[in-house]
This record gives structure tokens, C-alpha cells and sequence, in this order.
């Protein structure tokens, strides 16, 4: 009797747990989830009655917005801000959702959304063999608000999506990014050195680059530490949006947007509005950002380059210069001032003889109490012996006078360069100068 007691309790808790793990909905089978979590995800790509706008930052560079219109029939609509052609033009390819490790949205036909990741340089303006490193196979991670969050499964690039309103839409089929775009270019060739001025006064520096789409914001700190964020942005209905924000005392900077009235871009933080300023040189000093592991490390002085000079006295010793080389059967082609990773400065001459050649002096800086300092020779290689008469005019240059490291103000006709330069201390209108770089 006992054990049939027992075979009765071990039965019925046998049918109970049944009933329990048919009740609970983490108890079925995983394909059936995965299977249902695919039905809702198609649900909420094809709801979206105006389609959807998507940005995507690929990690080889750049960013890039897209507009997609999902269908039922696994067909979708797309333009992109890729180029005009793109940014204009409708074109429809296929989708499909698949049950990997995760639910997982696959652009499985050529469209605008593969052109970033198209391993011809050519293309994407990336790497031979990768492209910009970006994504067209997602995981359908969750949303959030009104924003869609998709993981690439190669490449791990996060792309957000947004439900476009029917303004939205009809603005993006009729090619108002494309016209951001060119706005885009057109600003940027025109406007030299774009800047904000916040409400405390404080000016920032706005570095645009359509080429590499990325936007540098700048600003000083103090006299020794400059705040620098440089990030990418993808073209909008509205301007440009960064692949995340930056923010000055509270006010968050995500957009540049466009005022097609003004021709000007502006920052918006809730009602606040700033336009974007311009002038003729960075608002940040070039010597905060000149330096060992910061923005710029040396000056190139190449005529040819500069496309012409500037009159200054730095000019009459490179002629000097240039004539002695002449006269020893080469060539001198430019002046570069390097700074050395141990805060030394190297002076380099570039020359042709019957091939290409160099010549390298190096200098200790000494600081002045006014703040300028003086180069003191400390080391020359063999060339510079060689070439020391030719060498002469541009090193009695460098070695007679104290010195500012400055921006310095681009007047040659036809060129559009960034210039900085060793300004005399004792007189602000005598400078070397060159292209600033690295």
C-alpha cells in the first residue's frame, strides 16, 4: 500500500512539472523562441509605414546614413548618403532574418549599404582588401525608445535605426541629404576656419572635413592643455550628426545643422541656438597644440607647395639659400622644422643632386623669460658639412633671433593651407612658416 502511495506522488509531480515547463515560456524549445523573437522582428522592420533612417560609424572611418523601406516580400528600398548618385537614387534589393546565435537581419544583395565595406580602395576610400571595416549582416539587439539598436555581426559596428515621420520621408526621396551634401562642400571650401562662441565666451574651434567626414571641436583649457574630440558624422535631412556627443558645460553638441538662409551651420541645445563663426587663423594657439603627442609636430616650407611665399625674411634666406645649392649642381626644395619625440628640433633641408637627399641640423630650445626661445646648435650630420656654405643664409636664420611658435596668416594667392610658423619676438611681422603637420 505504501508503495503505491509513493508511485501515486511520484506520478502526479511528474505530471505537474510537465504542466509547469508547457506554462512557462523559458521552459519551450529554443528554435520555437528564436523563431517567434524572427516573426516580431520582421513585425517591427515592415510596421514602419514611412520607413526607417539608420546611421552606421564603420570602424575604418567616416559615418555613413541610410533609408530603408522593409517589405514582406523580404524586399527592401534604400538610398544612402554615400555619394550624389546614392543619396538620389531609389534602389531595391533583398533582405532576409535568420536564426543565428541571434536574430539577425542580412542585406544578402548588393546595395547601397555594402559600398562602405567594398574592399577596392577605390570605392570606399579604406584599406586594400577591407574597405572602411563596416557592416551588412546585424544582430537585432533591442530597442530603446524610439531608436532600433543592430550589432554587425563582422565587424561589430553598432547601426541605430529611427521610424521616419512622413515629412521625413519625403524630404530624403526628394533628395534633401544629397543637397546637405553639396551645402557641406560648398561651406567648407569657403569658410577657412570655422569656430563657436559659447554663452561664457569661450571659442572653440570647429575643424570640418567632408573628405574624411570627421569634425574636430577645440578648445583651451589653459595655457599648457587644449579639450580635443574629433568625430565622425553621417549626412541628415537636417546637416550632419556625430557618432556621439560632445559637451561644454552642459550644452550637448550632436548636430551641425544647416540654415539654408544663412548658408551657416548651427548647434542647438534645447532652445539654445549658436551659429558657427569664422576666422582667419585657429582659435586655439598653435602653440598649445604643437608638441610631442599632440596635433602638430613640424613645419614644412616648400614654395612649390605653398604655392607661392610670403615676403618675409625667412623667404630672402631660403633664396639666399637656394642660389648657393644652385651653384653646387642641386637643388634645394623646402625647409622643414621637425620636433623630436625628446623635444628636440630638427632642421631639414630637402635637395636633389642626381637623386634626392637630406640634410639634418639639430637644436636644443632654450625658453626666454618672455616666453620665446632661442634654438642652440647641438649636432649636424654629414651633409649639412657638406652642403655647410649652401646651408649657411638658413641656419645664421634660425640660430641669430628668439622665436614664438604661431598660426600664421595664409595671404598667397591660391592657397588654401593651414600655416603656423617661428615668429621673431622682436618683431611679429618676420617669420619662418610652413605647413603645419606630422
Amino acid at each position: 500500500m505504501i508503495k503505491k502511495i509513493a508511485l501515486y506522488t511520484i506520478l502526479s509531480a511528474l505530471a505537474f512539472s510537465a504542466c509547469k515547463k508547457a506554462d512557462d515560456p523559458f521552459m519551450e524549445d529554443p528554435d520555437k523562441r528564436l523563431a517567434a523573437r524572427l516573426a516580431e522582428d520582421e513585425q517591427l522592420l515592415t510596421s514602419a509605414e514611412f520607413g526607417w533612417k539608420a546611421t552606421i560609424y564603420p570602424k575604418g572611418g567616416k559615418g555613413f546614413s541610410y533609408y530603408f523601406k522593409f517589405g514582406k516580400d523580404n524586399s527592401v528600398e534604400m538610398m544612402g548618403d554615400f555619394d550624389a548618385t546614392t543619396a538620389t537614387t531609389l534602389k531595391s534589393s533583398t533582405y532576409r532574418l535568420k536564426a543565428l546565435q541571434w536574430p539577425t537581419l542580412i542585406f544578402d544583395t548588393y546595395n547601397y549599404i555594402h559600398l562602405p565595406n567594398d574592399p577596392a580602395p577605390g570605392v570606399s576610400g579604406g584599406a586594400a582588401g577591407a574597405g572602411l571595416q563596416s557592416d551588412f549582416q546585424f544582430a537585432m539587439d533591442k530597442m530603446k525608445g524610439d531608436t532600433f539598436f543592430l550589432n554587425g555581426i563582422d565587424r561589430g559596428n553598432v547601426m541605430t535605426m529611427v521610424k521616419l515621420t512622413s515629412d521625413e520621408q519625403k524630404e530624403i526621396l526628394a533628395g534633401k541629404v544629397a543637397q546637405n551634401m553639396t551645402s557641406m562642400n560648398g561651406y567648407a571650401s569657403t569658410v577657412r576656419y570655422p569656430n563657436l562662441t559659447m554663452e561664457d565666451g569661450k571659442q572653440m574651434d570647429v575643424s570640418i572635413s567632408p573628405a574624411s567626414r570627421r569634425v574636430r571641436i577645440s578648445y583651451q583649457i589653459d595655457d599648457t592643455n587644449v579639450f580635443s574630440k574629433s568625430r565622425g558624422f553621417a549626412y541628415t535631412v537636417r546637416g550632419v550628426i556625430l557618432d556621439s556627443t560632445v559637451t561644454y558645460k552642459g550644452f550637448a553638441i550632436r548636430e551641425l545643422i544647416w540654415d539654408a538662409d544663412k548658408s551657416n551651420y548651427f548647434v542647438q541645445n534645447g532652445d539654445k541656438k549658436i551659429y558657427l563663426g569664422s576666422g582667419i587663423i585657429p582659435v586655439v594657439p598653435l602653440a598649445a597644440v604643437f608638441g610631442v603627442g599632440k596635433d602638430y609636430t613640424s613645419i614644412d616650407y616648400t614654395p612649390a607647395t605653398l604655392k607661392g611665399t610670403m615676403g618675409t625674411d625667412f623667404d630672402a634666406a631660403f633664396t639666399n639659400s637656394s642660389n648657393l645649392f644652385k651653384g653646387g649642381s642641386a637643388t634645394l626644395n623646402t625647409v622643414r622644422l621637425i620636433l623630436n619625440s625628446d623635444n628636440t628640433y630638427t632642421l631639414r633641408f630637402n635637395y636633389v643632386t642626381t637623386g634626392s637627399l637630406v640634410a639634418n641640423i639639430i637644436y636644443t630650445p632654450v625658453k626666454n623669460a618672455d616666453g620665446s626661445f632661442n634654438l642652440v646648435f647641438t649636432s649636424q650630420d654629414n651633409n649639412a658639412g657638406v652642403r655647410a656654405a649652401a646651408i649657411a643664409p638658413v641656419k645664421n636664420y634660425f640660430e641669430n633671433t628668439a622665436f614664438k611658435i604661431s598660426w600664421v596668416t595664409n595671404t598667397i594667392s591660391g592657397s588654401v593651407l593651414t600655416l603656423g610658423g617661428l615668429v621673431k619676438a622682436t618683431d611679429n611681422k618676420q617669420f619662418f612658416y610652413g605647413v603645419v603637420g606630422n
